[in-house]
């Protein structure tokens, strides 16, 4: 006899043609497109639930996803089937069967992003999709400084909206700039993230590395608690949602 049974998905996409994660109507979106898919492979609607809505233009290589599913064919066959019919900017990298109780959102412990920036003069065209192009020199010292500040638990409302809910407390695990060459990317790791929250952190950074501003003015600002305090939003295309951690029981990596 078949059953129900709930599967879990880890998904990358290319964000650059979609609308954001969330399902909006008459707009293309990364749910939209999962549930689409998944409606045609067994002819009922079905709904499913993500680690965390990236907006249009953010890209993922981690995402996780949920949904309730009554297949009766291999996991393998369900697998194979999925990416067969997405498009070619989404991929299910990892799929497998969860406990029923299993949520994406709400058992994640940490969620991770990477937001990359290309340094130099010139932009480098392959690039141009996915890192914010600054032509002048970024003084990553003091960017790092600067992210310093943002480790711990703090009220990030100078940087953010919250998704859910009226809290702006949030906890940051790790806040690091790193250089790829002629490229530098920020690693952020947070117990949850607010609307724009990395965003509006990159391009506060961004400034200071500028020399626009000085590092501790950024703790200026995140004790401020106001978003007029903090105004600075690195675009879209840079971010990517890179991982999300669960609790081990759950075996999902």
């Amino acid at each position: 006899m078949f059953i129900v049974q709930r599967y879990y998905a880890i998904v990358e996409y290319d964000g650059t043609d979609f609308s954001g994660y969330q399902f909006q109507p008459n707009q293309r979106t990364v749910q939209g497109q999962l549930e689409s898919v998944l409606t045609r492979l067994v002819g009922v609607d079905l709904r499913v639930d993500c680690a965390g809505r990236t907006d249009t233009g953010v890209h993922a290589v981690g995402q996780v996803i949920a949904f309730n599913l009554l297949w009766k064919h291999d996991l393998s066959d369900l697998h194979r089937a999925l990416n067969a019919l997405l498009p070619k900017d989404i991929v299910v990298k990892k799929l497998g069967l969860i406990v029923e109780t299993f949520s994406p959102r709400f058992d994640a412990l940490t969620r991770s992003y990477r937001y990359s920036v290309d340094n130099q003069v010139w932009p480098n065209v392959l690039q141009r999709r996915y890192a914010y192009h600054v032509t002048s020199p970024l003084n990553m010292e003091a960017m790092n400084e600067a992210a310093q500040y943002l480790v711990g638990t703090h009220d990030f409302a100078s940087f953010g909206k919250p998704t859910h809910g009226e809290s702006t407390t949030r906890q940051v695990i790790q806040a690091k700039w790193f250089a790829q060459g002629s490229q530098l990317g920020f690693g952020i790791t947070a117990n949850a993230f607010l609307y724009h929250m990395v965003r509006n952190i990159v391009g506060t950074l961004v400034q200071v590395g500028l020399g626009r501003l000085q590092a501790n003015q950024v703790k200026e600002i995140l004790f401020a608690r106001s978003l007029k305090a903090g105004s600075y939003t690195a675009p879209a295309h840079g971010l990517c949602f890179m991982h999300v951690t669960y609790p081990e029981t759950l075996k999902i990596s």
